[in-house]
């Protein structure tokens, strides 16, 4: 057998499926935020999110503020398509997620404040699932009270 490398593939060729080098996920790094994002999600919508995962990307977001808008972007996206597909437990997954976010990074708000409150309009609008609007109603609240100051 040959070196296992990028560009030197094994003697075997495609025969050795199994080598780490000839695997397609191996070849490029997921990002961590990603990895995160995946594994706070259940595998159906009656199971609960992992909450110790979404401790773990408050955590990353208040220490990479760069990455608060790629996490945005992300969860927006996720969001629209869970209520295209009517899939309302991964939609209250996503605005779980929002609302530690808005406790935890206060400082990252306004990176969080446009998508969330596109959300929380789209999530407003939706006429047939009162508790979708009940939700909106409760991360517009926390949205409101993170964005008041304490008195000095």
């Amino acid at each position: 057998m040959g070196v296992i490398s990028r560009k030197v593939l094994p003697v075997c060729g495609a025969l050795c499926y199994f080598c780490p080098g000839l695997r397609a996920r191996s070849r490029q790094p997921v990002k961590r935020y990603k990895k995160i994002l995946a594994e706070i999600f259940p595998r159906s919508q009656d199971e609960e999110p992992n909450e110790r995962r979404i401790g773990k990307l408050c955590e990353y977001a208040a220490k990479n503020p760069l990455r608060v808008p790629k996490i945005t972007v992300y969860l927006e996206q996720r969001i629209y398509k869970e209520l295209r597909a009517e899939q309302y437990g991964f939609a209250k997954v996503v605005m779980l997620i929002y609302r530690r976010l808005l406790v935890s990074c206060k400082e990252q708000m306004p990176l969080l404040a446009s998508s969330l409150l596109s959300i929380v309009h789209t999530l407003l609008d939706q006429k047939r699932q009162d508790d979708m609007r009940i939700i909106a109603c409760e991360t517009l609240f926390d949205f409101a009270v993170n964005q008041v100051c304490p008195l000095a």
